[in-house]
Parts: structure tokens; sequence; C-alpha cells
């Protein structure tokens, strides 16, 4: 299979450890709601929480260095309930970007894979 198990273990382990409950509890009530676009908004939030500065992206030059930075060094401030929800909700990604989005990165793995 194509699942990097490493890569698997080390997102569950983080999110149990950096992730306070009262976070995912709030995350999940607005899966609920607004469903799995929802996981995608998650993401990008971490993202752009995380490397919003300059100096933190030219650092974190490769996967490794992002994940390394994401596991140890963001600051658990960012994830707290009031604010990571904050910055999630105020997110404005439609459903008409992320098919847009979705389609575009099909046609790119066409491309490579055929």
């Amino acid at each position: 299979s194509g699942i990097n198990a490493e890569y698997f273990f080390f997102q569950k382990q983080w999110y149990q450890r950096r992730v306070r409950g009262e976070t995912v509890l709030r995350v999940w009530d607005i899966f609920l709601c607004e469903g799995v676009k929802v996981l995608i908004k998650v993401g990008v939030t971490l993202l752009l929480l995380a490397f919003n500065d300059k100096t933190i992206r030219d650092q974190c030059d490769s996967f490794d260095k992002a994940i390394k930075y994401l596991k140890y060094k963001l600051p658990s401030e960012m994830l707290e309930e009031d604010f990571f929800v904050g910055k999630l909700l105020s997110l404005d990604i439609s459903e008409r970007k992320l098919k847009e989005a979705h389609m575009e990165q099909l046609a790119k793995l066409k491309e490579l894979f055929g």
C-alpha cells in the first residue's frame, strides 16, 4: 500500500500529545456540523499558523524539518481552543475552492503517473 506508516503514527502521537482535549472536541463539533471539509481546514490552519513567519519557512526547507517543527517547536498557545478554533472558523475555503484544488491535484498526479 502507499501509506507511510511512520508518518501515520507520528500524526496520531503528535495529535494526542500536542492538541488539548477541548480543542479536539470543538473540532469534532465543527466536523459533525460542516462535514469533511473541516479536516482540510484544520490542516490549512495548522500550516498557516506554523509557517506564517518567513524565518520559520526558511528554516523548514524540507518536509522532515517541517514535521520536526510541528512536532517539537510549534508554540502551544497556537493550539489552544479559542485561538485555534477562531482561526479555523475565520478561514474562508468554499466547496468550490476545494473542488478546484482537488481537480488541480488530480491533474498533476495524472501527468506524473499517467
